[in-house]
């Protein structure tokens, strides 16, 4: 039974900073010695939950997303939206993303509608990316300060020459962003990739997720960006109400 909690104490560590990391810094964070500790990594790596690249840094796989995933047919949310991801990818063409934060700051995609055309948005589901320069991931920081606070004090990656990473300069984006309702990126997290999104509340009004819709950037002019802002604000809205969602007057 030790061993098993040792193990998950490793993986939480993952789960908090996503992103690989060494055995200095993960006996840091589990409090574990390196000898016992080489053992765990050892067995999780043999197990096919960890892999090891060749600086020696230690970086989950998607073993354990897949053997999860299996739960997602059970979430309310990927089965509710579902249906509205596929009408607005055959109203857009575009390649559509139900995203939310994980708790370390980064952004998931849970289920995502794939753009018919030949040249699209390609992404993974339940794979990790910046939240700090994606659509989905600013319109999710926007409604969650304490994270937002989190990835906006850590290291911040430059990712493309788009790419913005001054806090303020960001903090004052993601405040526009809430503002709005409907967060816009062009180039930041790849220069060949923009997105729009907007937000999915429960019926409390919580955000719980993001709509997102992904396009290639030659293709994102103003026109489509009007286009389609307006479709993914409508289909958010209309996936919040299916999940009971009933906004007061004057929202």
């Amino acid at each position: 039974m030790g061993s098993v909690l040792k193990a998950f104490e490793v993986l939480e560590v993952f789960e908090r900073k996503w992103r690989p990391l060494g055995v200095t810094e993960l006996a840091r964070e589990t409090g574990q010695p390196k000898s016992s500790l080489h053992r765990v990594l050892s067995t999780l790596v043999h197990a096919g939950v960890l892999e090891q690249n060749e600086q020696g840094l230690y970086g989950l796989t998607l073993k354990l997303w897949r053997i999860g995933s299996l739960a997602l047919a059970e979430v309310d949310l990927v089965q509710v939206a579902f249906p509205f991801l596929e009408d607005l990818c055959r109203a857009t063409d575009e390649t559509i993303h139900l995203a939310v934060l994980e708790p370390g700051g980064g952004v998931v995609y849970l289920s995502k509608v794939e753009s018919p055309r030949s040249i699209r948005v390609q992404t993974q589901v339940g794979r990790v990316t910046p939240s700090w320069c994606t659509a989905t991931g600013r319109m999710l920081l926007a409604h969650d300060p304490s994270q937002r606070d989190r990835v906006l004090a850590g290291p911040m990656a430059r990712l493309t020459p788009d790419t913005e990473t001054d806090p303020e300069r960001l903090r004052r984006i993601i405040d526009k962003v809430a503002e709005d309702g409907v967060a816009v990126t062009k180039g930041e997290n790849n220069p060949e990739m923009g997105g729009i999104a907007a937000p999915i509340r429960d019926h409390t009004g919580a955000v719980v997720a993001a709509l997102g819709l992904g396009v290639p950037a030659f293709r994102m002019d103003a026109p489509l960006i009007e286009r389609c802002a307006a479709q993914v604000v409508r289909t958010a809205a209309e996936i919040s109400r299916a999940l009971n969602y009933r906004p007061v007057d004057g929202e």
